[in-house]
């Protein structure tokens, strides 16, 4: 039986209505949602029905990463000058932090530590802080599952690779 009147807390004991949204003009980064779909949802039109797990606990650091393609040149009226373009981009995540064995998200990715191709694909959706959100196809790579000194905690990471350009929804306008 669920007693309404109890109040979860997070971490420092504070409720997430309390936690501090921002420091100053700064968002603060707890705010990120990360999920992903644990059902080897590939087919971004069903991301509505995909069964989507939060990496949430153990998880301290999430970064973006564009992974340019450049074409660099020189030419003859740049005075020995360069240019540089970008001319594609695997948009990727970095998604590290500590090993949470009994959590959907971490073990759904952990389970593919050994696997190849098609089998590492899947549904990953990120919304920002400020309401803005990234979401398509990855590809799971460098997983991470465990690992670190004797009296550490498990390490766990993986880099989540957009197969091709990934959806992009803008924050709403307030």
């Amino acid at each position: 039986m669920v007693d309404e009147n109890v109040v979860t807390t997070g971490a420092g004991g504070l409720t997430p209505q309390e936690a501090p949204t921002k420091i100053g003009k700064f968002l603060l980064n707890w705010q990120n949602k990360i999920e992903i779909a644990t059902d080897d949802e590939t087919d971004i039109t069903k991301a509505t029905t995909a069964r989507w797990a939060r990496l949430a606990a153990g998880i301290n650091n999430l970064t973006p990463a564009e992974n340019d393609t450049t074409a660099n040149d020189e030419y003859y009226d740049g005075e020995g000058f360069g240019t540089s373009d970008v001319t594609s981009k695997r948009y990727q995540f970095t998604i590290a932090g500590h090993r949470v064995y009994g959590d959907d998200a971490q073990d759904y990715i952990a389970s593919k530590m050994l696997e190849i191709g098609d089998k590492l694909k899947t549904l990953l959706r990120v919304t920002f802080a400020d309401g803005s959100q990234v979401y398509g196809v990855v590809t799971l790579t460098n997983i991470v599952p465990a690992g670190g000194q004797p009296g550490a905690k498990q390490t766990f990471s993986v880099v989540c690779v957009f197969n091709g350009k990934p959806k992009f929804v803008p924050a709403a306008t307030k």
